[in-house]
C-alpha cells in the first residue's frame, strides 16, 4: 500500500497565533504532530505557506528532518495540490493538522488501509459519526481525488478547506477504528484551536514518557479522564450532510423574563455564557436568538469568544419591524431591514449571520414584499447565509414553503398539537428536502410540565384532564416524567430536524440535555397519545393568543 501524510500547519491562526510553534511535551506543536504520524514510517510533508510569517515554522519543521512543501498562505488545497504533485493519481493521502498532536502511525496506517480496501473516494474519521474527539481523526483520499478537487473547487471557502469539495462531489464514507471498540468518545475535544484547548493538550502530554510514540488509544482513554469536560453527546441529525444536535438552546431566556414558567427570571451574564457554551459542549450545534430577545445577541456575542463560535450555528431573527407603519413605503421597509441586520451583526460580534428568519410570516407580504426582498438582495450579497421564517400555525407553513428561497422552518410542536398531522406537513415536506425544520415550544412554554392551575384559560378543554392525561401516561410508558415524555413524542417525529429549548438555569440545561438521551417514544405510544389529544383547541396550541391571560411574556 502507498500512502503519504501531508499535514498543514501555519503560524497565522487568528483564535490562537503561533499556535504551531506552542510547545507540547517539548515540541512545537505542529512538530509533534508531524513526528507522531510518521511515528510508523510513513512519509510525511508539512504543507506550510510561503509567507515570511511562516519562517520560523519551516525552520523548526525542517531540523526535526521533516519535508517540507510551502504554496499559498489562503489556497490550502493548492497547497496540497503542489505537496502531491509528485504522487501517482492512486496512491492515498491522509490529510493531517498541525494543531491535532494526537493521531499517530498506528492510526494514519489504519485509515489510509480502510480507504483502499473500501469503495468510496474519501474516508474521514470526522466526529461523532467516527465516535473520535474532535481532533483525533485524518482524512484520506487518493492524490487523484485532490486533483480533481484542485481543478474543480473555485469558492474560496473549498480552497482555504481542502476536503469540502470532495464532501460533496466524490464517494464518501466514515471510519471508525476497530481497535476504539462500541465506546463513543465524540464528546471530548483534543484539538488545539484556543487557550482552553492548548491548556487541555498539554495536560493530556504531561507526564508521558515518550511523547512520539504513546498510542492514540493511550492517549484517548487519558483524555476521557481528565477533569472538566463533558461526559456524553447529545444525539444528532444529519441533514443535508451536515450534523444538527437534536437539541438547539433556545435563548430567549438568556436576554429577558421569557415564558409563562419562568419562576428565576433572566440569569446574569455569567451564568448565561456558562450555559450556552456547556450546550456547545456536549453537542448542540445550533443556538436559537432574535432582535426581539433583549440581549440574547449580546450573551451570545461573549459566550463565542474564541473557537466556541467555531463550533455552533447562530439563527437569529429579523425584528418585528412595529415601528413600520402598514402604508410605510419600500425605502423606510428597506431602512427597519437594514438597521436591524446591522445591530444584529453588531451584537453578535459578525459581519454575515448563518441563518435570519422573519419573526413574523406576514412580513413576508407585507409592504409589497419590500422587507423579504430586501432580505433576499442582502443574501445574494452575502450579508445573510440563508433564510427562513418563523410560524405559529401550519397554513404559514406550508405557505413559506411555496418560496424557494425559505431554507429554513421553525414551527410550534408538542405532544397535543394535532394540526401538523392533520396538514400532512411530512408529505409536503418531501418536495422541499433542503428545508431544514426546527420543533420550539415542545413544553408549551413550560405549561405542560406544571399542573392544572397553570393552563391558560383558553378554548373548551378541560385543564385538569389533560394535566392528568399527561402525567398518566409518562407513568405507563415508563418515562421518567411528563417532560421526558414530551421531548422523547417529539423525536419521535422524522421530518423535524432539531428541537428548540430554552432554559434559565444551568441545572435546567443538564436536565434537559439527559432527556434527549432517552430513547424516542416508539410509534404506537405515539398513535396513542395522538388519539388521546386529537380535540386540543387550537387558542391553546399558539401561545400568541395567549395575552389576555399572561400578557406580553408569550410573544
Amino acid at each position: 500500500m502507498n500512502y503519504v501524510v501531508i499535514m498543514q500547519a501555519r503560524t497565522t491562526s487568528l483564535r490562537l497565533p503561533g499556535k504551531a510553534l506552542l510547545p507540547v511535551a517539548g515540541y512545537p506543536s505542529a512538530v509533534l504532530a508531524a513526528l507522531r504520524a510518521r511515528s510508523k514510517g510513513a512519509d510525511v510533508i508539512a504543507a506550510t505557506s510561503g509567507d515570511t510569517s511562516d519562517d520560523a515554522l519551516t525552520s523548526e519543521l525542517q531540523k526535526h528532518e521533516i519535508r517540507v512543501v510551502r504554496g499559498p498562505l489562503l489556497d490550502v488545497l493548492g497547497r496540497f495540490h503542489q505537496a502531491a504533485r509528485s504522487l501517482p493519481d492512486d496512491c492515498v493521502v491522509v490529510r493531517l493538522t498541525g494543531d491535532n498532536v494526537v493521531p499517530d502511525g498506528q492510526l494514519v496506517h489504519e485509515l489510509a488501509s480502510a480507504l483502499c480496501s473500501s469503495d468510496v473516494e474519501y474516508l474521514s474519521q470526522a466526529p461523532p459519526q467516527s465516535r473520535l474527539p474532535y481532533g483525533l481523526g485524518g482524512e484520506a483520499f487518493r492524490a487523484a481525488a485532490l486533483r480533481k478537487a484542485y481543478a474543480s473547487a473555485t469558492s474560496a471557502f473549498d480552497r482555504e478547506h481542502v476536503c469540502t469539495w470532495m464532501r460533496r462531489n466524490c464517494r464518501c464514507g466514515i471510519h471508525t477504528p476497530a481497535s476504539l471498540g462500541p465506546t463513543d468518545f465524540s464528546h471530548l475535544r483534543c484539538t488545539i484551536d484556543d487557550q482552553q484547548d492548548y491548556i487541555r493538550v498539554c495536560s493530556l502530554f504531561e507526564g508521558v514518557s515518550d511523547p512520539l510514540r504513546a498510542s492514540w488509544l493511550d492517549l484517548l482513554q487519558k483524555l476521557a479522564a481528565l477533569p472538566g469536560g463533558p461526559a456524553f453527546r447529545i444525539p444528532y441529525r444529519i441533514f443535508c450532510d451536515r450534523v444538527v444536535g437534536e437539541m438547539t438552546l433556545g435563548t430567549a431566556q438568556l436576554g429577558l423574563d421569557y415564558g409563562v414558567a419562568n419562576r428565576t427570571g433572566k440569569p446574569i451574564r455569567k451564568t448565561a455564557t456558562a450555559i450556552v457554551r456547556a450546550a456547545i459542549a456536549h453537542g448542540v450545534t445550533v443556538l436559537d436568538t432574535a432582535r426581539a430577545y433583549g440581549d440574547s445577541e449580546e450573551v451570545l456575542r461573549e459566550a463565542l469568544d474564541g473557537a466556541w463560535r467555531s463550533r455552533v450555528d447562530v439563527v437569529t431573527k429579523l425584528d418585528t419591524l412595529r415601528s413600520l407603519t402598514a402604508d410605510a413605503n419600500a425605502s423606510a421597509v428597506e431602512r427597519a431591514v437594514d438597521a436591524s441586520i446591522r445591530q444584529s451583526c453588531i451584537a453578535l460580534g459578525t459581519t454575515r449571520l448563518t441563518t435570519l428568519l422573519l419573526h413574523n410570516w406576514q412580513h413576508h407580504d407585507a409592504w409589497g414584499g419590500a422587507a423579504w426582498s430586501r432580505l433576499v438582495a442582502l443574501r445574494e450579497q452575502g450579508v445573510i447565509g440563508s433564510l427562513g421564517v418563523s410560524v405559529y400555525e401550519p397554513k404559514e407553513a406550508i405557505q413559506a414553503l411555496e418560496d424557494s428561497e425559505i431554507k429554513h422552518l421553525q414551527v410550534p410542536f408538542n405532544v397535543l398539537d394535532h394540526r401538523w398531522r392533520s396538514s400532512r406537513i411530512d408529505r409536503i415536506l418531501a418536495d422541499r428536502p433542503e428545508v431544514a425544520v426546527y420543533a420550539r415550544s415542545i413544553f408549551l412554554q413550560g405549561v405542560l410540565l406544571g399542573n392544572s392551575s397553570g393552563w391558560p384559560n383558553v378554548g373548551d378543554y378541560d385543564a385538569e384532564r389533560y394535566a392528568a392525561l399527561l402525567r398518566n401516561f409518562a407513568e405507563r410508558f415508563e418515562r421518567r416524567n411528563v417532560a421526558d415524555l414530551c421531548v422523547a413524542y417529539a423525536r419521535a417525529q422524522n421530518w423535524l430536524c432539531s428541537f428548540v429549548v430554552g432554559c434559565e438555569t444551568s441545572a435546567q440545561l443538564a436536565e434537559n440535555l439527559d432527556l434527549f438521551r432517552e430513547p424516542a417514544l416508539p410509534g404506537d405510544q405515539c398513535e396513542e397519545l395522538e388519539r388521546a389529544f386529537l380535540k386540543a383547541p387550537e387558542a391553546l396550541l399558539n401561545p400568541s393568543r395567549w395575552n389576555d391571560v399572561y400578557g406580553a411574556r408569550t410573544q
